[in-house]
């Protein structure tokens, strides 16, 4: 799950990330990437490379730039057809231009609305992102199917997912029980934004962390469960639990 801001003005860019932060450390929503620019090509870059879903938080009016917020949005569209976009703006006469540009706007923010009414808004865009289906409160079943294994377990359960010795195999090591069953590591990651693999042998639930030890580079669990931690993954990890 990513998340894109483009906005020109630093005063705004910096409010609207706060409030995004506060929003993700709210409902416990886990992002793998923020990146905030008042660069439609930087903004554009990054984009394209990013892994998961994505929701784009852009501007209209892009001062000193080619490119207004509109034209993103139609570059966005050519590599992520799927996107959220939502226009954050004073400018609501160019609301009917996105037809014309076909990009599919998820909603309009006024910029010059009261916060509290901005945060609503925000919140409820990037739930579509984070738990489909507009569900604020997430659905605490962890539900795994594919042509191998079926099988459903609290998140709450869930400590790590690691390798197993059988190939193409991986094991669940729940608070409970271990669940072993066919799938990659990459995949687990992308079906939840809780999950992150930290280790090129490990995926862990964020919410179920209870310590990093960087100098050993290892995450710890409740009971004493352990794994291990990439040292370059550690920055990002306590950035993902921290929310900030």
């Amino acid at each position: 799950m990513n998340i894109f801001i483009l906005e020109d003005d630093l005063m705004q860019q910096q409010r609207l990330e706060q409030l995004i932060k506060e929003i993700l450390s709210e409902y416990k929503w886990f992002p793998r990437l923020i990146s905030t620019t008042a660069q439609p090509q930087r903004l554009l870059k990054k984009a394209e490379k990013a892994q998961g879903k994505s929701i784009y938080f852009l501007d209209i009016e892009i001062k000193n730039e080619k490119k207004n917020g509109l034209e993103v949005a139609q570059d966005i569209r050519k590599f992520d057809p799927y996107g959220m976009i939502v226009f954050v703006t004073t400018h609501f006469e160019f609301a009917p231009h996105t037809y014309k540009y076909k990009v599919s706007a998820l909603d309009f923010i006024n910029k010059e609305n009261d916060e509290i009414v901005i945060k609503s808004q925000v919140t409820e865009c990037m739930a579509l992102l984070f738990n489909p289906g507009n569900q604020l409160v997430s659905d605490e079943a962890f539900i795994f199917e594919n042509k191998h294994s079926h099988f459903q377990i609290p998140f709450s359960n869930i400590l790590y997912f690691e390798t197993s010795s059988i190939s193409h195999k991986i094991r669940l090591i729940g608070k409970t029980k271990i669940i072993e069953f066919y799938a990659t590591l990459d995949e687990i990651e992308q079906l939840d934004s809780r999950f992150f693999k930290c280790h090129r042998s490990f995926v862990i639930n964020l919410s179920n962390v209870e310590s990093i030890n960087r100098s050993e580079n290892i995450v710890a669990f409740e009971n004493n469960h352990t794994c291990l931690i990439s040292r370059r993954k550690v920055k990002k990890a306590i950035y993902l639990i921290d929310g900030s």
